[in-house]
């Protein structure tokens, strides 16, 4: 394996941008958290965040892109949980069935700011796709290593990304009806739990 070189140490001026970033993410989910999409209002974000509004839409060119990343930032959350406490299960499906259970319920734990998030990243809006694609990855990667480890999650063979994205695809529809009031968590669980094994159980599918 070719060492890789050390990463540099940000600069006071990166620092900055990371905690500002963090900054008007927070402020956006509370927004989110306490009235939907149509709670979230730039200005209000900027003012809140302590921000130029100007600053704000050079970060995310509307409150759809804001909140996708928002969206992002609790996946990426998700993973670090996931590295420090793995999931329990006999099978990758059962792993992965497990983890996509635990983030139901994590997200639903803020029923409005579910809804805010997803209904961005399905936006139909092009210039939300590239952010849309990123958040795919990440869910697919939080699927493959739940199901079989990190190398599989880094280096995926082709058939295993394909069938983790299908999976966390009928998760994400599963949870949109939720978030519409049709079904419960414990339905989506059930369901998800039926179809991962049937996915990703195959050992060849992993390599």
């Amino acid at each position: 394996m070719t060492a890789q070189p050390p990463e540099r140490p940000m600069t006071a001026r990166q620092r900055n941008e990371r905690t500002r970033r963090a900054r008007i993410l927070k402020v956006a989910a509370a927004l989110a958290a306490r009235g939907g999409l149509e709670h979230v209002h730039m200005r209000d974000v900027a003012d809140r965040a302590d921000v130029a509004l100007a600053t704000l839409y050079r970060y995310y060119p509307s409150k759809t892109h804001l909140l996708v990343a928002v969206l992002a930032d609790e996946i990426a959350s998700l993973e670090e949980a996931i590295v420090r406490r793995p999931v329990e299960g006999a099978t990758p499906g059962e792993r992965a069935a497990a983890v996509l259970g635990r983030t139901a319920r994590w997200i639903m734990r803020e029923p409005d700011l579910a809804d805010a998030m997803l209904r961005a990243a399905n936006s139909a809006d092009a210039s939300v796709v590239d952010w849309r694609s990123a958040v795919q990855e990440r869910l697919t990667w939080v699927v493959l290593y739940s199901a079989y480890g990190a190398e599989a999650a880094d280096s995926p063979a082709p058939a295993a990304r394909i069938l983790a994205r299908a999976l966390h695809e009928v998760w994400t529809q599963e949870l949109v009806l939720l978030l519409h009031g049709s079904g419960t968590v414990a339905e989506l669980e059930e369901t998800i739990a039926v179809i991962a094994p049937r996915l990703l159980d195959d050992p060849a599918r992993a390599h």
